[in-house]
């Protein structure tokens, strides 16, 4: 069926040279017409002509059907890596050719892209909701109780609402940060902030906070986006703090160190933190760790132009460097 489908598909394609031949034998009759000239040649004359032109018209339909099937081949495969081109029989249709290869190149790019993220957001949502199973057990185990611990249930409500927090801080990165709102702010309001929204977390595991009066400083950031890279950043903090506290202080013009006495961090381990779904040694001592909340932190610090570096001791403690110097807003 094919075969039959590019010799009519042929024919149409080759009209031009058909009406040419046809043009061709009629301008001959009109001259041997006009001349008086025997019509013995003169058929012999068109017999040699449509030979000739048979064979130019079959190896043109030869060049066509391999093309043709070629195009029929591509049409039914998702890829074009194992499909040879045929050659280009001109400038344009080599340039086809290179929009082809070019635009498939592009598609693999972005189906590479698009599985990898998928992969990701499967590998974050599963986490999450193992991640979340845990403190609405512990709640229905105190609700159980006759006389349910207040102080223990709150804890394990605001860890809920900091796993839905997440999820949706997120959903948001994964489309690129769209309500990014930069602006002038005072450092210091954004840590209190921070420390605010985190407080359960201190006061459930006892554990202090300091904050450097030398912090009263502008910060050209996004409000919202800034305060949840502190609020993930003190709650590892008191994640991996069994005694002592957090201190925040200055360093230099513009950077912010939010400094813990916990456990630290492995020094084969600190280099691969940021990195999606890593735990390390030390956080896959904690069965909560999911190695998720530093590589959020990243994303959205680069989002607003910061930088964030991590320096740890082993059994001393860690501090999270956050440069938060920007010269001028991005107007592009």
């Amino acid at each position: 069926m094919w075969k039959k489908h590019s010799l009519v598909s042929w024919i149409y394609t080759a009209r031009a040279w058909e009406l040419c031949f046809l043009g061709i034998l009629v301008l001959e009759g009109v001259v041997y017409s006009l001349y008086g000239l025997p019509w013995g040649p003169a058929v012999y004359t068109m017999l040699l002509s449509g030979a000739l032109f048979l064979v130019i018209w079959l190896v043109g339909f030869s060049f066509y059907r391999e093309k043709y099937v070629w195009l029929k081949r591509m049409k039914d495969t998702d890829e074009l890596e194992d499909v040879r081109f045929p050659k280009a029989s001109g400038g344009i249709e080599a340039c086809y050719q290179d929009i082809i290869e070019k635009r498939e190149e592009t598609w693999r790019e972005f189906r590479s892209r698009e599985q990898t993220r998928r992969k990701q957001e499967d590998d974050y949502y599963t986490r999450w909701s193992h991640q979340i199973k845990t403190p609405v057990s512990v709640m229905r185990l105190l609700l159980q109780e006759e006389e349910p611990d207040q102080g223990a249930m709150r804890h394990e409500m605001f860890q809920i609402e900091q796993y839905i927090a997440m999820a949706l801080q997120y959903q948001k990165l994964e489309k690129g940060g769209r309500d990014l709102r930069l602006g002038e702010y005072r450092a210091v309001d954004l840590i209190r902030q921070a420390v605010r929204n985190t407080s359960e977390l201190f006061i459930h595991k006892k554990i202090s906070i300091q904050i450097s009066e030398d912090l009263d400083f502008d910060i050209l950031t996004d409000e919202k986006w800034f305060v949840f890279i502190l609020e993930q950043i003190l709650t590892n903090a008191v994640k991996y703090t069994r005694e002592g506290g957090v201190s925040i202080f200055r360093e230099g013009e513009s950077r912010i160190a939010v400094q813990d006495t916990g456990i630290g961090i492995l020094p084969e381990d600190l280099p691969m933190v940021f990195e999606w779904g890593y735990t390390g040694y030390n956080g896959r001592l904690d069965k909560r760790s999911t190695g998720i909340g530093l590589s959020l932190v990243r994303s959205a610090a680069e989002l607003l132009g910061h930088q964030v570096r991590i320096t740890s001791t082993p059994g001393k403690g860690t501090t999270v460097h956050i440069e938060t110097g920007r010269k001028c807003l991005d107007t592009r």
